[in-house]
C-alpha cells in the first residue's frame, strides 16, 4: 500500500505541479473550481479520443483517420436521426454503428494491403473528410439545444466514466488486453508465441471504433452543429490526445497504463488552458507544449540512467570498502 501511495504520489506530480504554477502565475485567475470543472468537461472529448487511439498506439499504429470518422460519423448520425425522428439514444446507436463500421473497413484494407497505418490513416481522413460533402445536403450535422444534455454535468463524466470502466476493463482484465501489450513489447515473440497479429490488429480497429462512435456523440453534444471540414483539418483535433498518451508512456511506470492516459490527457489540456490564461499566444502555446512534452520524454528516458549511476557508485563504495579492509587485514 505504501508503494502504491508513493507511485501516485509520483504521478500526480505532473497535473498537480502544472496546476499550482500557473495558479501562482496568473495570480489565482487560473485553478479556480468553475475553472476547473470546465477544463473537465473540455477533457471529454480528447479523453475518449486517446482511449480510441491508445489501442493502436500500443502496438506502433497511429490512426490519423480517427478526427475524420468523428466529423464524418457525427454529421450523417445526426442527418440519419433528423430523418428517422431519432433522438440522442437513437444518434448514439447510430454513432458507433458507422464509426465501428469505418474502422473495421480500415482494419481490413489495412491487413490486405499491408502497408504502414500512418499512410493508410492519411488517406482514410481525406476520404472520410470528403464523404459528407458529397452525401449530404449542407454537410452539416445539427441537434437542437434541448438534444445537448450529454455535453452538461453530470452526463458528460457518466459517460465518460462507463467508457473507462470499459477501457480498464480491456486492457487488464482481457486476454485481447495481454496479447495488445505483448505486440507493443515485440511483435516478433508475440508472433512466436502463437499470437494471431492480424486478428488482434483488426479487433483493435473495431474496438477504436465503439469509443469514436461514443466520441461523435459527445463531439456533436457540445457543438451542436457540426461542419464538415477538408485539407486534412480533422487531424489537429486528435493532437491533444496523442501528446497526452506520450505523457502517459511516462505515467504508466507508476500507475496502471489505462489511468495513465487518462491523467496526460487531461495534464496536456490542464496545461493547453493555463497557459490560454496566462496570455500566450497561439504560437508561444505550441512551442511551449512542445517543451513540455520534450522535457517529460527526456526525464523518462533518462531516470533509469540516473539510478544506475546511483547503483554503481554505491557497489563502487562497497568495493573500496572491502578492499581497504582486505588490505588492513593482510
Amino acid at each position: 500500500m505504501k508503494k502504491k501511495l508513493i507511485n501516485w504520489g509520483k504521478a500526480l506530480v505532473l497535473p498537480v505541479g502544472v496546476y499550482l504554477l500557473f495558479t501562482i502565475l496568473t495570480g489565482g485567475a487560473f485553478g479556480t473550481p468553475k475553472g476547473m470543472l470546465a477544463i473537465v468537461r473540455t477533457s471529454i472529448v480528447p479523453i475518449l479520443l486517446g482511449m480510441s487511439l491508445s489501442f493502436g498506439m500500443s502496438m506502433g499504429m497511429w490512426n490519423f483517420a480517427a478526427g475524420a470518422i468523428v466529423y464524418s460519423t457525427a454529421i450523417f448520425a445526426a442527418d440519419i436521426a433528423q430523418a428517422l425522428g431519432w433522438s440522442i439514444p437513437g444518434i448514439l446507436l447510430l454513432s458507433i454503428i458507422i464509426a465501428t463500421a469505418s474502422t473495421a473497413f480500415m482494419g481490413w484494407i489495412y491487413n490486405v494491403v499491408r502497408v504502414p497505418c500512418m499512410v493508410l490513416s492519411l488517406g482514410f481522413a481525406m476520404i472520410f473528410e470528403s464523404l459528407p460533402n458529397f452525401l449530404t445536403n449542407d454537410f452539416t450535422g445539427k441537434i437542437s439545444i434541448a438534444q445537448s444534455y450529454l455535453a452538461g454535468m453530470p452526463w458528460c463524466v457518466l459517460i465518460a466514466g462507463g467508457m473507462f470502466v470499459i477501457f480498464y476493463i480491456i486492457n487488464n482484465r482481457t486476454t485481447l488486453g495481454a496479447d495488445i501489450q505483448a505486440i507493443g513489447a515485440n511483435i516478433a515473440i508475440a508472433n512466436n508465441a502463437g499470437v494471431n497479429i492480424d486478428r488482434v490488429k483488426f479487433l483493435s480497429f473495431l474496438l477504436s471504433g465503439v469509443f469514436l462512435g461514443v466520441t461523435s456523440v459527445m463531439f456533436l453534444s457540445i457543438n451542436v452543429s457540426v461542419v464538415a471540414v477538408t485539407g486534412f483539418t480533422s487531424v489537429s483535433m486528435i493532437f491533444d490526445s496523442m501528446m497526452g498518451i506520450f505523457v502517459a508512456a511516462v505515467l504508466a511506470k507508476y500507475v496502471n497504463y489505462s489511468t495513465a492516459v487518462v491523467l496526460g490527457i487531461f495534464t496536456i489540456r490542464m496545461l493547453g488552458t493555463a497557459m490560454v490564461a496566462f496570455g500566450m499566444s497561439s504560437q508561444v502555446r505550441g512551442v511551449m507544449t512542445g517543451v513540455f512534452l520534450l522535457v517529460v520524454l527526456v526525464y523518462s528516458a533518462n531516470a533509469g540512467l540516473i539510478d544506475n549511476i546511483r547503483s554503481q557508485k554505491k557497489i563502487a563504495a562497497e568495493a573500496n570498502a572491502a578492499y581497504q579492509q582486505t588490505g588492513n587485514a593482510n
